[in-house]
């Protein structure tokens, strides 16, 4: 009897033995939860931290063929674009007058087509990026000799803001806030305006970037050959871009050397039509 029970306990526990192994082979190992890695439990979105610094860059409102389309295209707008590949610019316009506080303001984090009248702290200029030839024009049938800035004394004369600043001494001494031939001055902030009102007037002069007349003229259906222009200012005014941060200046001034060496510069005002007796590269 006691070997019967001793055959009987071993086989039980040998029986129990394969059942246990048996269910060991047919539970499947578990499954990795899809996407998930195994050694890693976070896996970056693809480009992850590849996004562009974004900058807001204060621009004028639109005057071709500098700024165009509101403030999509236009020479200005490529120009700076190609010149800070590293960034995203959003771009922000406002009248030509607001331009040179926008930074200062802290409404913008960067500003195109500004002059550097005085150094401001915590403002950082750019080298030249943009040059205006401008030129005192007058309508044929107006019949007026225009030879020197003297000669613009007894006519109305309608031009940009600011211009008085901008355009030599003489020019500044003669339409100045105080002088009595102000009242025969006016500045307009919208340029496509300024062109208009001298298309209006029988016998006013339009002091103006030559391109920017031509453009807005023509695309107004009027005929370049109806006026006369005349050269009485300094070869071109220059403009720049201000900056918040220095390295943001930095680079861009890298990025217009870059432009001039490559010839994209050129192909650029060539794109534009704009003519001009020298550049910015011609400096660098």
């Amino acid at each position: 009897m006691n070997g019967y029970r001793y055959f009987y306990t071993v086989a039980s526990l040998l029986l129990l033995t394969a059942l246990f192994t048996a269910c060991q082979k047919s539970t499947p190992p578990p499954q990795e939860e899809p996407g998930v890695n195994a050694e890693t439990e976070i896996i970056p979105e693809p480009n992850a931290g590849s996004e562009k610094p974004q900058l807001n860059v204060a621009i004028s409102t639109d005057i071709a063929p500098y700024v165009m389309k509101n403030g999509t295209t236009g020479i200005e707008v490529e120009i700076a674009t190609q010149a800070l590949p590293g960034y995203q610019l959003n771009f922000i316009q406002m009248p030509y007058e607001k331009l040179q506080s926008a930074v200062a303001e802290d409404q913008a984090d960067m500003a195109l087509g500004v002059q550097k009248f005085k150094d401001v702290e915590g403002i950082f200029y750019s080298e030249n990026f943009i040059d205006f030839v401008n030129a005192a024009i007058t309508k044929k049938s107006a019949n007026l000799k225009i030879e020197k800035v003297a000669d613009l004394a007894d006519h109305k004369v309608i031009t940009w803001q600011d211009a008085y600043l901008e355009l030599g001494p003489e020019f500044e001494k003669l339409f100045a806030p105080d002088s009595p031939q102000r009242k025969n001055y006016v500045e307009v902030a919208d340029q496509s305006e300024q062109v208009k009102q001298f298309w209006d007037s029988k016998d006013a002069v339009i002091v103006i970037d030559r391109s920017i007349f031509n453009a807005l003229s023509q695309s107004t259906g009027h005929e370049l050959s109806e006026v006369d222009y005349a050269s009485i200012f300094p070869e071109a005014t220059y403009f720049k871009a201000n900056f918040e941060e220095a390295d943001v200046r930095d680079a861009f001034n890298a990025g217009l050397k870059k432009l001039c060496s490559s010839g994209e510069y050129d192909k650029l005002l060539k794109k534009y039509k704009i003519e001009l007796p020298g550049t910015i590269c011609d400096q660098k």
